[in-house]
C-alpha cells in the first residue's frame, strides 16, 4: 500500500512538473509577444526593472543552453544540422541561433531521461537502458512542436495580413508613391511576421534586385500560394510591361474574392471540422477512461519490448489515421 501511494505521488508530482513547465512556455512566449508589441509605447517603472523568480530561472537555464551551444560547437556535424534552425529557432529573443535550439532539445531529452529513470526505480522495475533511450528521443523531439507550431501560426499570419499589404502598396501606388515608398508604408502599418518580410523585401530592392526577384525569394521564404501568384504577375508586367497599379488592382480583387470564398468555405465545412476533432478525440477519451477503471490494463504496453513494438504501432496507425481524415477534409482554394 505504502509502496503504491508512493509511486502514485511521485508520478503526480512529475505530471505537474510538466505541465507548469509547458505553461511557464506558453506564458512566456506570449508574454514575449506582447512585450515586443508595447514596449515602443510604455515607460518602465523602478518596480518594472526588479527580477521576478521566473527570470532568475529563465537566466539560469539560458546560461546551461550556451555552455552546452559552447561544447557541442566542436562538432561539424551538430553545427551543420543546427543550421535548419536558424531560421526558425527565435521562439524567444534569448536564442541567438540553431545551435541554442540544439542545446534546449538536448537538455529537455536529459531532463525526460532522468524522470524515466527515477520511474523505473519507483516502479520497482529492472534497469532498462532502452527505457531510458526512448525517454531521451522523446525529450529531444519534443521541442520541435514548439517550432512546427510557431512556423504554422507566423504562416498563417502572413497569409491573413497578405491582402492588407496589396491595399496598403495599392493606395500608395495611386497616391503617387514609389515602391519603395509603398514598402516602407506597409512596414510602417502592419506589424509581425508580415512587417519582418517586408523588411526583407525592402532590403532586396535596395541591393539592386528587380521586383519580380524580390517576391520569388518572398515566395520561397514563406510557401503561400498567394506570394506566388504576385511574383508570377510581376514577372509577367516585368517581360510584357504594362501598369502596375492595373496589376495590383486585380492582385487585389483576386485575392478579396478568395478571402471572401475562404470565409464562405470555412462556414460550410465548420461542422465537419467538428466531427473530425471529436473523432480524434475519442480514442484518447477511451484510453483515459479504460486506464482510470483498470490502471494496470496498458501495462504490458511498457514492460516488454513486444509491448514497446505495438504501442510504436497503435501511435503511428493514430498519426496515419489524423493525417488522413485532414487531408479528406481539407478544402483547397
Amino acid at each position: 500500500m505504502e509502496n503504491t501511494l508512493l509511486i502514485i505521488l511521485t508520478e503526480t508530482f512529475i505530471v505537474l512538473i510538466l505541465v507548469f513547465i509547458a505553461m511557464q512556455v506558453i506564458k512566456s512566449l506570449k508574454s514575449y509577444d506582447y512585450e515586443k508589441k508595447f514596449s515602443d509605447f510604455s515607460l518602465l517603472s523602478v518596480n518594472d526593472r526588479e527580477v521576478s523568480l521566473y527570470e532568475k530561472i529563465a537566466t539560469f537555464f539560458f546560461k546551461l543552453v550556451y555552455k552546452v551551444s559552447k561544447l557541442i560547437n566542436v562538432s561539424k556535424v551538430i553545427e551543420k544540422h543546427s543550421s535548419k534552425f536558424d531560421r526558425d529557432s527565435k521562439v524567444n529573443g534569448r536564442i541567438r541561433n540553431g545551435l541554442d535550439f540544439i542545446s534546449i532539445k538536448i537538455l529537455v531529452g536529459i531532463f525526460l531521461s532522468i524522470c524515466t529513470f527515477f520511474t523505473i526505480i519507483v516502479k520497482g522495475f529492472s534497469f532498462d537502458f532502452i527505457k531510458i533511450l526512448i525517454g531521451f528521443i522523446v525529450g529531444y523531439f519534443t521541442p520541435n512542436i514548439i517550432i512546427v507550431y510557431r512556423r504554422n501560426r507566423n504562416k498563417k499570419r502572413v497569409e491573413d495580413d497578405l491582402l492588407k499589404a496589396i491595399i496598403i502598396m495599392n493606395n500608395s501606388f495611386k497616391s503617387g508613391r514609389n515602391i519603395m515608398q509603398a514598402i516602407e508604408t506597409v512596414k510602417t502599418e502592419l506589424d509581425g511576421p508580415i512587417a519582418e518580410e517586408f523588411k526583407k523585401i525592402s532590403l532586396d530592392i535596395s541591393y539592386g534586385l528587380s521586383l519580380d526577384t524580390v517576391f520569388s525569394r518572398f515566395y520561397n521564404r514563406v510557401k503561400i500560394e498567394d506570394a506566388k501568384y504576385i511574383a508570377s504577375s510581376l514577372t509577367l508586367l516585368n517581360k510584357t510591361g504594362g501598369n502596375i497599379i492595373k496589376v495590383f488592382n486585380m492582385i487585389e480583387n483576386s485575392f478579396f474574392d478568395k478571402k471572401k470564398l475562404k470565409t464562405e468555405l470555412s462556414s460550410l465545412t465548420a461542422s465537419s471540422v467538428f466531427v473530425f476533432r471529436i473523432l480524434a478525440l475519442l480514442p484518447l477519451i477511451f484510453v483515459a477512461l479504460i486506464t482510470v477503471l483498470n490502471n494496470q490494463y496498458f501495462l504490458p504496453l511498457f514492460s516488454s519490448s513486444i509491448g514497446f513494438g505495438i504501442l510504436i504501432l497503435i501511435l503511428s496507425l493514430y498519426a496515419m489515421y489524423i493525417y488522413v481524415i485532414k487531408k479528406l477534409l481539407k478544402v483547397e482554394i
